[in-house]
């Protein structure tokens, strides 16, 4: 430690700390100025201790003299002295010699005239410690996903110190921490953001996409309880921010932040889906697994019908009935809406694109913070065109004959049907006889565009699709 040598009351008279630390004593109305260099990539705590339970605030300042943090809340240690600390500072690495060292500043105010000691803990940065300044999107820390099955984790700290630039929304004076996943590989991951509980803290985790859009907050568990993100599916260079936040008042209490990267696997639902614009498109005649994480979740799926076909939906509610599922166009709305029950229906849909909808059914199941559970389900969904333009609601083994010369019957046809592969086999025959039936592929389902042209100059009428 070194003593305050002076009149070190400005930028420019600033006093430089070459040691650990400075006592010092403070004067009403007067800052105190300081300055440092840093040579290497570290982390540095800063510890500010009085003995005049007076109130001392410290800020600290880059280079150009931007404020990087604030910290004016007090504690009392042991000793009855009051403490104020500012930890985790990230400070980068640079090659410049110590006479050029980029200078950071500190300034120390009190109300009333007090001693002061300051302190300066410094150590090598591991790749688990938290970054701060990392108070805002804009600042978030980044955790770089780039193989499957790892595990990465953070080691920060709530705490009342907080950036001041901060000016607006309800974040405005909070102490936040911002991070940003980011793949930049061809790979896609299934990740898993967890949060560990923590004892007088209620915290919770905000999740925005790749350009700062809202996404979801999950705030689902109760004071001194964890809160977990699952299923986010992170594509190929894609990227989003979160951010950590507690509701109550805390001083430097330590926290593990988890990211988990995970196969992905595309038929589990895979967030965010919780609006049409990010909903998950199916494949027919695949199973697949989803959960209602928390209250105001929403799990939209899609799909593309090219023509009028029969739907098969087939569904289970594992863990509750109070679940509500619905089939949506853009142009209809809302068109069907299934029993809240393990069930199997069957339904006409003309072309267009839809939607199936899972949702809490908060009416009959009330939610309730830190007690209330996920509800899982699975669904499948298969598909068949309707034949002879006669659109029955049901899948039966035998119709009404479509032709009174013939004996031929008209039947629906699925992809996993061995009638439906003889009748491919003999397509162009069948077609001829009947020319109001069309075989689709499954891709065919699938896609996004499509249209029906007809040649004048061939006898008969010419389908195209196109994915």
């Amino acid at each position: 430690m070194e003593n305050k040598n002076g009149e070190n009351y400005s930028f420019e008279t600033a006093q430089y700390i070459s040691k650990d630390g400075i006592n010092g004593e403070s004067e009403p109305s007067k800052k105190d100025y300081y300055y440092f260099g840093v040579g290497r990539t570290q982390i540095i705590d800063f510890y500010i201790s009085n003995s005049a339970k007076t109130k001392i605030t410290m800020t600290l300042y880059d280079s150009e003299r931007n404020i990087i943090k604030v910290i004016s809340e007090e504690i009392e240690n042991e000793n009855n002295n009051f403490i104020q600390i500012m930890k985790g500072i990230y400070f980068e690495h640079n090659d410049m010699t110590a006479s050029t060292l980029p200078k950071y500043y500190i300034t120390i105010e009190s109300e009333e005239k007090t001693e002061y000691s300051l302190i300066l803990q410094k150590r090598e940065y591991k790749e688990s410690d938290e970054k701060e300044p990392n108070d805002k999107i804009g600042n978030a820390q980044i955790i770089e996903v780039n193989s499957e099955n790892r595990l990465y984790t953070i080691e920060g700290y709530y705490s009342q110190i907080y950036n001041p630039a901060l000016t607006s929304g309800d974040l405005k004076n909070m102490e936040i921490d911002a991070y940003k996943i980011t793949n930049n590989s061809f790979n896609t991951y299934s990740i898993s953001i967890e949060l560990s509980g923590v004892p007088s803290i209620d915290a919770n985790i905000r999740l925005y996409g790749s350009k700062g859009n809202w996404i979801t907050i999950k705030d689902i568990n109760n004071i001194g309880d964890g809160e977990t993100i699952d299923k986010l599916i992170l594509p190929p260079y894609s990227s989003y921010y979160f951010v950590l936040t507690a509701s109550n008042s805390v001083l430097n209490i330590p926290y593990r932040l988890s990211v988990i990267a995970k196969p992905y696997d595309k038929y589990t639902e895979n967030e965010p889906n919780n609006k049409p614009e990010e909903a998950q498109t199916i494949e027919f005649r695949k199973t697949y697994k989803g959960a209602i994480d928390y209250p105001f979740d929403r799990d939209y799926f899609t799909f593309n019908i090219p023509i009028q076909s029969s739907v098969k939906f087939q569904y289970f509610l594992i863990d509750s009935q109070a679940v509500n599922i619905s089939f949506s166009n853009d142009i209809l709305g809302k068109i069907i809406t299934m029993p809240q029950t393990d069930d199997e229906r069957i339904f006409s849909l003309s072309q267009g694109k839809y939607y199936l909808i899972f949702e809490r059914d908060l009416t009959k199941e009330g939610w309730q913070k830190g007690i209330s559970k996920a509800r899982n389900y699975e669904f499948n969904l298969s598909v068949s065109n309707e034949m002879s333009m006669d659109y029955n609601y049901g899948y039966y083994d035998e119709l009404p004959k479509s032709n009174k010369n013939t004996d031929e019957y008209d039947y629906y046809y699925y992809y996993d049907n061995e009638e439906n592969e003889k009748f491919e086999e003999n397509l162009e025959s069948n077609f001829n006889n009947t020319n109001d039936i069309i075989i689709l592929k499954e891709e065919d389902y699938n896609s996004d565009y499509y249209y029906y042209y007809e040649d004048n100059e061939n006898e008969n009428d010419t389908y195209y699709y196109e994915n």
